[in-house]
C-alpha cells in the first residue's frame, strides 16, 4: 500500500509537504517507521523523537493503518 506523509518542522524544511512510501500489507505503525527510515536514512538518528500521528491522534508502535487515513511525521511540539 502507498502511505501519504504529511512532514513538518525539519522534515518538511528538507524534504517538502509529504513524501509517499510503499509499505507491505497489513500496514503498521512500526512498518511504516522502518520504511520511512530505510528511504530516508538521514533522519534514523532523530527515530526516537519523531512522533507519529493518524488522522490527527498520536499512534504508539504496531498500530495499523489503514487506506486513506491522515498519516503525519513531526518532532516534539511544546506549548506555551
Amino acid at each position: 500500500m502507498r502511505v501519504t506523509i504529511q512532514l513538518f518542522a525539519v522534515l518538511r524544511e528538507q524534504l517538502g509537504d509529504s513524501v509517499q512510501i510503499d509499505v507491505p500489507e497489513p500496514v503498521t505503525s512500526t512498518r511504516l517507521m522502518e520504511r520511512f527510515f530505510v528511504a530516508y536514512p538521514q533522519f534514523r538518528a532523530a527515530a526516537a523523537s519523531l512522533n507519529l500521528a493518524v488522522d490527527q491522534s498520536y499512534v504508539t508502535e504496531d498500530e495499523p493503518i489503514l487506506p486513506g487515513q491522515e498519516v503525519a511525521i513531526f518532532p516534539p511540539v511544546s506549548g506555551g
